[in-house]
């Protein structure tokens, strides 16, 4: 069964995107070949430190490079759960065939940096340096074995926790971190690269944080190796007989957790979810249909865990764009944390309908203007609600802590229009762009909920284009001094509010016309993705988005099942009209 496995996963690959497959190699070989670079040329009393450094580094990189990439989808247990299939050979099987593809390899020839290293510690005594290659060696082997096993079972673990708070939790914190490097991670590139070569010529100094990663298994096999070349061959055996035990428990955890998960898909509330009384205690929003879609936009922000995982992976981007400018010694930048919260309205909000499944039927089957009205101005309040309340909260929390009160004017400003920007933007990607995720009750990884590329790079284009009103009087007051007249910041507010509630409005208008005009299109594109039914008519800008996000959709899709993206079919009939015409 293992070999059937490698098999499938070899041909899946075979039909997929080869320039990926290039891409990965080319970053990969290029990441292998620094570590063999960074340790060779490193001093000999940093050496030790820096493939340390470089070891627990790979370690980070498959730990949270699959989360970020869903790089579990090649393969993907419950594809297997109706086959009649030993349930601990399958779970061996795909662990077995993660080993077969360009991680694996390229880490493996990264961590073998550790035989050069065995040789350059024990020369120049011959038999302590047979000793410590050979060491170097199976520590290689159980090291690279330990990784892949634990970035799967990290993986299995993170879509088994996203049934839970914390596992929403885990998953949001890495991706605020991935969003923030994305933005404003180059602000710290410079200090990085000044201290590169500060850290090959003294490593760690006395920093102490070389006694901690040695707590690591990832340092182990580097620890035995330092044992086998100064002759104390039994800590060596030790420590790579730990390294051993550690690998063994993590591949049997991983086994046992890549297998096909039949349970619920969440875990059971012994109780109310929090925060449902302040909804339901009392009249707070009105009896009409506005009111009962804001209401139920509201409560699926709060209990959905896909969603849910939205809004946190919106704060911590924040708050890490707060931590960046902190870091780049610009304490100014953290007021900018809620401004990023803000952001996320638009990109968070880019496949609402696509993130309730097929669940837009109800409004197909219940079609008025006044109800598909509605839907989109109460979306536009509960994303404007869900995510306005922690970005002006956080930015308030961090100019507390900075004391840069100088920016709040223009902070706060930059928040209210780009939330108003960002919901009008939402709902009209969420219609004209909507993709196909899986229902909220098969969902399983963290990435299950749905998203298009296409969609989002136009969200974030159009937010930073719209609310250039704001920008431009935003500016002008951030660097005015502490002397701004007060029309300025009267100004400033004004714009902000007038440029949020006119962009959403109209925005939301146009998101309603469409949806009213083309509802069977929309709810055919989430429940038959790629058919003829979904073609869209017409020539406008909003087709032509309509028609970009769905083909990115399709090939994102044919690309995650290791396909070829297959031409879409053509309407009954055209051949005769072709013909006709």
């Amino acid at each position: 069964m293992v070999g059937e496995l490698i098999r499938l996963k070899l041909t899946i690959q075979r039909h997929s995107l080869s320039w990926k497959r290039v891409l990965g190699l080319v970053l990969g070989v290029a990441a292998a070949i620094a570590t063999w670079l960074a340790v060779l040329v490193a001093a000999p009393a940093a050496r030790s430190d820096v493939l340390l450094f470089a070891l627990a580094a790979w370690l980070v990189g498959w730990l949270v490079g699959p989360i970020l990439t869903s790089g579990a989808a090649v393969l993907r247990p419950e594809y297997f759960t109706l086959l009649p299939l030993p349930r601990q050979w399958l779970g061996l099987g795909l662990l077995a065939s993660v080993f077969v593809g360009v991680g694996a390899a390229v880490t493996g020839v990264a961590i073998l940096a550790l035989v050069g290293y065995a040789v350059v510690a024990a020369w120049p005594v011959a038999s302590s340096v047979a000793v410590a290659v050979v060491t170097a060696a199976v520590g290689s082997v159980l090291l690279l074995v330990f990784v892949v096993a634990l970035s799967r079972m990290v993986y299995a673990l993170l879509g088994a926790a996203m049934r839970t708070r914390m596992g929403v939790e885990i998953a949001a914190i890495q991706y605020g971190l991935m969003l923030s490097s994305m933005f404003v991670g180059w602000l710290i590139v410079s200090p990085v690269i000044s201290a590169v070569p500060v850290f090959l010529r003294e490593g760690f100094g006395g920093l102490g944080v070389s006694g901690l990663l040695n707590l690591f298994p990832s340092s182990w096999p580097l620890l035995a190796v330092d044992a086998a070349a100064s002759g104390d061959y039994a800590s060596a055996a030790g420590l790579i007989g730990a390294l051993a035990l550690a690998t063994a428990l993590v591949v049997a955890a991983a086994v046992a957790l890549l297998t096909p998960y039949v349970g619920n898909r969440t875990v059971r509330r012994r109780g109310r979810p929090w925060g449902s009384r302040v909804l339901t205690r009392g009249r707070v929003l009105p009896a009409t249909p506005l009111g009962a879609v804001v209401g139920k936009e509201l409560r699926t922000w709060w209990r959905d865990p896909w969603r849910s995982l939205e809004v946190r992976s919106s704060i911590w981007f924040g708050i890490f764009v707060a931590i960046y400018g902190v870091i780049a010694g610009i304490p100014q930048l953290a007021g900018l944390a809620g401004i990023a919260v803000a952001l996320m309205v638009g990109l968070s909000g880019a496949n609402l309908f696509g993130q309730d499944g097929t669940a837009l039927w109800q409004l197909v089957v219940a079609q008025s203007p006044r109800a598909v009205r509605a839907d989109i101005r109460g979306r536009q309040i509960g994303l404007v609600v869900t995510l306005g309340v922690p970005a002006f909260g956080l930015s308030l929390l961090m100019m507390l802590l900075t004391g840069a009160w100088d920016f709040a004017v223009p902070v706060f400003a930059g928040i209210v229009a780009t939330l108003g920007v960002g919901s009008g933007i939402a709902v009209v990607m969420s219609v004209v762009g909507v993709t196909p995720g899986v229902d909220p009750h098969r969902r399983v990884n963290a990435t299950d909920a749905g998203e298009n590329n296409f969609s989002i790079n136009v969200a974030l284009w159009a937010i930073l284009t719209l609310v250039g009103p704001t920008v431009a009087v935003a500016v002008p007051l951030s660097v005015s001094g502490p002397d701004r007249p007060a029309w300025l910041v009267l100004a400033a507010l004004a714009v902000a509010v007038v440029n949020g509630l006119v962009v959403a409005w109209l925005c939301g208008a146009m998101a309603a016309r469409r949806l009213e005009t083309h509802l069977p299109e929309t709810f055919a594109r989430l429940r038959y993705p790629g058919t003829a039914a979904t073609k869209g008519r017409g020539g406008g800008l909003l087709d032509y988005l309509s028609g970009q996000a769905e083909s990115s959709a399709l090939a994102a899709a044919a690309a995650a099942k290791g396909e070829k993206q297959a031409p879409q079919k053509k309407e009954p009939g055209s051949r005769t009209k072709e013909r006709v015409g």
